[in-house]
């Protein structure tokens, strides 16, 4: 996607969650236990702060650089505003191609925070909407870098995984219409494979789907369909609860 159109996600999506925060703040968030809907925008807007601190200090944010979280209600929403702002100034200012501090060592570039800002506010929008009742639809093109973003992450040895054989040398593909990916998972880690590499599983939706699917924000009617190894569909999804906790 291209850099802009990060941009213009971050700054719809943002917009779309924070309405839904204020819709009902105390809302319950069932994607998010224990979390009400205002406690969502929260969290989001104190990312888009540690993402700010990360490219301005280029290191890890100490705790004395961060700011208190606001109370719900018109302080916090402000913050969230005001976080959001920045973040985006920072982004547009930077570039893509400029070096910055992230927790995925593979990309030490504020190329990486677009992506990841912009899906960050796009699942967390999801869980602001289902706990007010609201939906709408993730961009398509958004929701194929999410699985992307998601296969990176699977298949990068961050050197804390534990060891699941029931799964292992089985390959899992997931499908969509446009696109297909397919995944060999070891006892201690995944490996990227062939799309065309037969699967012993495969899960199968429309990208939105998918994605929500993979992050575990099923709304409870997504068709999303899977067949194949119960034994590899339980150990991916091992491997995605490890990634996105």
């Amino acid at each position: 996607m291209e850099p802009s159109r990060y941009l213009d996600l971050i700054l719809a999506d943002s917009n779309t969650l924070l309405a839904s925060a204020r819709l009902d703040p105390g809302a319950a968030a069932p994607s998010c236990p224990g979390w009400t809907a205002a406690d969502v925008a929260g969290h989001v807007a104190q990312v888009y702060e540690h993402k700010v601190l990360c490219m301005t200090l280029g290191h890890e944010p100490p705790a004395e650089e961060r700011k208190p979280l606001p109370t719900p209600g018109p302080a916090l929403w402000a913050f969230f505003i005001s976080t959001r702002d920045a973040l985006l100034e920072q982004l547009t200012e930077r570039g893509p191609a400029q070096p910055s501090f992230t927790w995925f060592p593979p990309d030490q570039s504020v190329g990486f925070w677009f992506r990841r800002m912009a899906l960050e506010t796009a699942i967390h929008r999801v869980d602001a909407e289902l706990a007010t009742g609201t939906n709408t639809a993730i961009d398509p093109d958004l929701a194929v870098a999410g699985i992307d973003e998601m296969i990176d992450f699977l298949t990068y040895d961050f050197g804390d995984s534990p060891t699941l054989t029931a799964g292992a040398n089985r390959t899992v593909r997931l499908q969509t219409h446009t696109r297909r990916w397919a995944l060999t998972l070891r006892a201690n880690g995944v490996d990227r494979a062939h799309e065309d590499t037969p699967p012993d599983a495969q899960i199968t939706a429309t990208p939105e789907d998918l994605l929500l699917h993979l992050w575990n924000r099923d709304p409870g009617n997504a068709p999303v369909t899977e067949w194949g190894d119960p034994a590899a569909l339980a150990t991916l999804a091992a491997r995605i609860s490890e990634e996105t906790q």
